[in-house]
């Protein structure tokens, strides 16, 4: 059992004759000390009485508790604040650490449920706690060996107090129905800038020039010069192509500037049609809207309207030249697919007309130019046919 310590006082006038009756008491003094008429004693709590008992002049008064009976006393003192505080903290450890919901994202209801059978039987679901980092990844492991033919990846994502599963199921596809056999072709001439293999045997090498309709990736697969099988072909293949562009820019056109009035509209949008609550606009302005309330496929938008106002501006040669570039380059984009990119141009020829300049350009383009071709199949029978009376008319 711990010994019970505390600090106590009382007035004193004579300290040496104080302290000679506490030496008749012969009691286990452990400190004391001496401060403006005061004395303060270090002593046990059970020799207190003691003192009260056998020195009967002095007033002596309990000033504090030492160790763990002062902590008591601190408790005691301010318990419903300690009680709350200890409470919150509980409730923070169990609001960060608490999951209250795991969802399976995925469009296939019977991989949702596969995949949320198998979490609760490996202890992840509502109302139990976060599991560690190496644990997810063990079971996301585990469900992938025991499922390979169903799922292909599987994530965990953590957001607040819900899991978020995120899958992909594995679509197998059954090769011997694909009868398809074909190569991947040039679809333009140009020279070969990159290329990308997936499946066949590529013909052509960066920097090779090829012609429209030469074959890029063959379908056919030979070993030693003899074929051992026929595929659909497949990848990407890149080359730089050219282009000859002629643009016309006037020297005089119109451009808009704001004015700097702004009006504001709610427009109520069904999906289809949009209706304003206020018909009154300015005569000339662009919109933006933002959404301010949605309800299923409806929305009520916020309009800002910017007033605009048209002026006329004339360009020099220069900046007749830049907007001539940039038109060029724009309607070339309009015909080039998402993932060609210009990389050069350059001015051939330019003339100036009255008030228009005449741009030809040359744009060097990185172009996807691979395209897929049917395989015409041999008349193997006929071909061979043919083999043997060559022969016979040697013989």
């Amino acid at each position: 059992m711990h010994n019970h310590y505390l600090w106590v006082k009382t007035p004193v006038n004579d300290y040496y004759k104080f302290t000679q009756k506490l030496a008749y008491l012969k009691l286990p003094i452990l400190a004391i000390k001496y401060e403006k008429n005061e004395v303060y004693l270090k002593i046990k709590e059970a020799d207190y009485a003691k003192l009260q008992k056998y020195l009967v002049s002095y007033k002596f008064r309990k000033v504090k508790d030492i160790g763990i009976y002062q902590l008591k006393n601190i408790f005691i003192k301010y318990r419903e604040l300690i009680i709350c505080f200890f409470i919150g903290i509980i409730l923070l450890i169990l609001g960060s650490n608490l999951i209250v919901d795991v969802k399976v994202i995925h469009e296939n209801k019977e991989i949702r449920e596969l995949v949320l059978t198998e979490l609760e039987e490996a202890g992840i679901k509502k109302l139990t706690f976060k599991k560690s980092y190496r644990y997810l990844q063990k079971v996301k492991e585990e469900i992938l060996d025991k499922y390979p033919d169903k799922i292909d990846w599987l994530e965990f994502e953590v957001k607040g107090m819900v899991y978020n599963v995120r899958i992909e199921e594995r679509i197998i596809t059954d090769l011997s129905k694909d009868t398809k056999k074909c190569h991947i072709v040039a679809s333009k001439a140009g020279t070969i800038s990159n290329m990308r293999l997936i499946k066949g045997e590529a013909l052509v090498r960066p920097n090779d020039y090829v012609r429209e309709g030469d074959i890029l990736i063959s379908g056919i697969i030979t070993y030693n010069e003899a074929e051992k099988m026929r595929v659909c072909a497949a990848g990407e293949v890149y080359a730089h192509t050219w282009y000859t562009v002629n643009v016309k820019v006037p020297f005089t056109h119109n451009i808009d500037v704001p004015t700097g009035n702004k009006k504001y509209n709610l427009v109520w949008d069904n999906g289809k049609n949009q209706t304003r609550i206020l018909q009154k606009r300015f005569a000339y302005f662009t919109s933006n809207y933002k959404t301010i309330l949605k309800l299923f496929d409806y929305r009520l938008l916020l309009e800002t309207e910017k007033e605009m106002v048209r002026k006329q501006e004339t360009f020099d040669e220069e900046q007749a030249l830049q907007a001539g570039l940039k038109k060029a380059e724009e309607s070339l984009k309009v015909k080039l697919h998402s993932k060609d990119t210009i990389i050069d141009k350059k001015v051939l020829k330019k003339s100036v007309n009255n008030s228009t300049m005449n741009i030809e350009l040359f744009i060097v383009v990185n172009e996807l130019i691979s395209t897929e071709q049917e395989i015409e199949e041999m008349n193997i029978e006929g071909t061979d046919n043919s083999d043997m009376g060559n022969n016979q008319g040697d013989n």
